[in-house]
Order: structure tokens, then sequence, then C-alpha cells
């Protein structure tokens, strides 16, 4: 009987049950996103391109303040070599709060991506935000990028201390060897750093 009460409040009360997969993320997910709610696409062709790209713009009709949809529009756009409103979307969603948009966001900066602005203190800002928001790819490029003076010049957001914090969640979270080597090398590298 319990459970039959608990699947009726469940589809009475749609907010408390699982967010279904769309077209979108079925095509346009990224692996590594953390808020994902299907398995990542790789977009390697032009037709998944193009297929992903349809079915977000698709999906934005019916849902266009869903950020997750935004972000792989934005990603499938990137990939299908329309730069320029990649980057624009990808910052907007960024800006929005989407931590994967703003690690991203951060790495097109870092990567000079064309369209991108130059400046890398831009990506400090967004890997930092990406990186307390929870995103691990963006708290260890944060680290790894203060400690060898890339964001020299910018107005540091993190001091020694937010480091070996969110060094340490990083350590928690950290899901593979390679992961754990760079965590084992970036600590040596905290303890000379004078911040």
């Amino acid at each position: 009987m319990r459970i039959l009460l608990a699947v009726v409040l469940l589809l009475s009360f749609p907010a408390f049950a699982a967010e279904q997969a769309t077209e979108c993320d079925r095509l346009g997910a990224h692996h590594d996103d953390p808020d994902r709610i299907a398995p990542g696409a790789p977009l390697k062709t032009a037709a998944d391109q193009q297929a992903a790209i349809a079915a977000c713009q698709a999906d934005l009709a019916k849902q266009p303040n869903n950020l997750r949809i935004h972000y792989q529009l934005a990603r499938a756009l990137f990939y299908a070599g329309n730069t320029e409103r990649g980057i624009a979307e990808m910052k907007t969603v960024a800006d929005a709060g989407y931590r994967q948009a703003q690690f991203v966001y951060g790495a097109f900066i870092n990567n000079k991506r064309p369209g991108a602005p130059a400046d890398i203190c831009v990506a400090e800002d967004y890997w930092w935000k990406s990186a307390n928001a929870g995103r691990q790819a963006a708290r260890l490029s944060y680290i790894r990028h203060t400690l060898k003076g890339k964001f020299a010049g910018c107005k540091l957001h993190a001091t020694k201390a937010d480091l070996e914090r969110l060094l340490a969640v990083s350590l928690k979270e950290q899901d593979d060897y390679y992961q754990r080597v760079l965590i084992e090398d970036l600590k040596e590298m905290l303890v000379s750093y004078k911040g």
C-alpha cells in the first residue's frame, strides 16, 4: 500500500519525479556533464551535429528556460562549426549558472578559441564559479592554473585556504587514476604557494 501511495504522490507532483530525457538530451549530452540525464553523445559527424541542433531547438521551443538543453545546443553548434553562435550561447548559459557551461566557456577562453574573449582573467572567473558549484574539472583546472601562475595579474578569487579546500574536495571526488596523480602533484605545488 505504501508503494502505491508513493507512486500516486510522484505522479501527482511531477517536480518530485525524475526529469525525462528529451531528444536533445539523447543526441547532445556530454558524457562529463554532471547534470546530464542521458549518456553522452560524441557529435563526431555533421549528421550527428545537425540532428542534435534540430532536437535541441525543438526541445527549447517547449522548455525555453532549460539550461541543460541550452548548453547542449551550444555544444552542438560549436562542434558543427557555428562557433560564434555556439560560444555566445555557451556564455549565456554560463552566466545563468550552469556549471558545465561555466567550465566549458572558461576552456574556450583558455584554449584561445576564435570568438572567445582573450582575457584569461575571464576564464578565472568562470572556472571559480564552476569549481564552487561542484564541477571537478573546473576545480582542478582552477587550482592548476593558479599554482602555475596563469592567472597572474587577475584579481584572484581564491586564497591559499580556498585552494586547499577545493583540493580537499577534489581528492574526495576523484574517480580515476589520472585525477589522483594530478591532485598529488597539485598538493605538492600548493605547499610552496604564496598566493
